[in-house]
């Protein structure tokens, strides 16, 4: 089944839709803002300090962990309906065959009380506490049996792009709504990245700034889409995952072995025969792990780039938004397309996960 993506939703610290979202990111515009429910001891003044943060002011406040995701969740869903002009939940049929996608963090660590172990822990906690009530809070006519859970952080929206055809034929349904939702700025996520020294600090440089964001897309069938003419559709040229062994709790070095396999066959898929020279959506940081990982990647893969491709972080407007930042760099990449400053007519998006989980993808534009 080929796929497309006919419609984008997110909201964000730019931006309370995709469009000023991914314009603002373009333009380099940030909002950060000492977080002043939570300091950090600045050794060199030893007075606490605020962590500076990318929160969404008026929208997240006084909730946290799963009740910041519901309220992502929702909003990025509604921009998705109003930005694919989708119908409304009046017709059952165009949601009967569609089905749903929620990527989450990985939740079986101490983020969410829980001891780390290598047994996959249940997903029935999350589907009871967050799938069950967003499926109610949108009020689509949604068959519960079509939602499913993908806790795997970053890379789980390229994971479900990768998995979709067969996830969707196998319900015999025509569309699939990829929905992503975190935020690394809830007081508990804090506290669990302060303890692994992942924060941006005056004595730690290399740490991350915290963000929240929800983002989505809809996947669909090619036939569907021409069926329907959408006002917009992107190809999926290609996608592949792997999974990093060395990964960041691991305690060894990742030496990019999974990120460069994965986009090796991305590449190989979308263009067999030419090196890339265009754009490439990633998900850099500010931590160290993540600029090994990619610096090693690129080196492995030096025959597959004319020269070093252009990048665009959204993480120097946005944050760290954690498990949404896959979702959200999808829709930048669409976005770059549409608008026409990808630097040609395919876009990569590369996504890792700290628990090992690397996804890459190419966009293209649908003639």
């Amino acid at each position: 089944m080929d796929l497309v993506i006919t419609s984008l939703g997110m909201v964000s610290s730019v931006g309370r839709d995709v469009v000023m979202a991914c314009a603002a990111i373009r333009a380099g515009i940030a909002c950060a803002q000492p977080l002043t429910y939570f300091e950090v001891l600045d050794e060199a003044s030893e007075e606490m300090e605020p962590v500076t943060g990318h929160p969404i002011r008026g929208l997240t406040e006084g909730f946290t962990l799963i009740g910041r995701w519901l309220l992502l969740a929702r909003a990025c869903v509604a921009d998705l309906i109003h930005q694919g002009a989708l119908p409304d939940a009046t017709h059952a049929s165009f949601w009967h065959a569609t089905g749903i996608r929620v990527v989450t963090p990985y939740h079986g660590d101490e983020r969410f009380g829980v001891e780390a172990s290598d047994a996959a822990p249940s997903r029935e906690p999350i589907r009871r506490a967050y799938l069950q009530p967003l499926l109610e809070a949108l009020r689509l006519p949604i068959d519960e049996r079509n939602a499913d859970l993908l806790c795997q952080g970053p890379s789980g929206a390229i994971q479900s792009i990768h998995e979709a055809s067969g996830w969707m034929e196998a319900r015999g349904l025509e569309r699939m709504l990829v929905i992503a939702a975190d935020s690394y700025c809830d007081p508990l996520t804090l506290e669990w990245l302060a303890g692994y020294r992942r924060l941006k600090a005056p004595e730690n440089p290399q740490g991350l700034m915290p963000g929240e964001a929800g983002a989505c897309f809809l996947l669909e069938s090619a036939a569907s889409a021409r069926r329907r003419s959408p006002s917009m559709c992107f190809a999926i040229a290609s996608a592949a995952i792997r999974v990093e062994q060395n990964h960041f709790f691991s305690r060894k070095p990742n030496t990019g072995i999974a990120l460069a396999e994965a986009l090796e066959e991305t590449l190989a898929g979308a263009m067999p025969r030419a090196p890339f020279a265009g754009c490439m959506v990633s998900d850099l940081n500010g931590e160290n792990w993540r600029a090994n990982e990619w610096g090693y990647a690129r080196i492995r893969l030096a025959q597959w780039f004319a020269e070093g491709p252009s990048l665009m972080l959204p993480a120097v407007s946005l944050g760290d938004t954690g498990a949404a930042s896959g979702a959200g760099s999808v829709c930048v990449a669409a976005r770059a397309l549409a608008r026409g400053y990808a630097r040609g007519a395919q876009i990569l998006v590369v996504s890792s996960s700290e628990r090992g989980h690397v996804g890459a993808m190419c966009l293209s534009m649908k003639g």
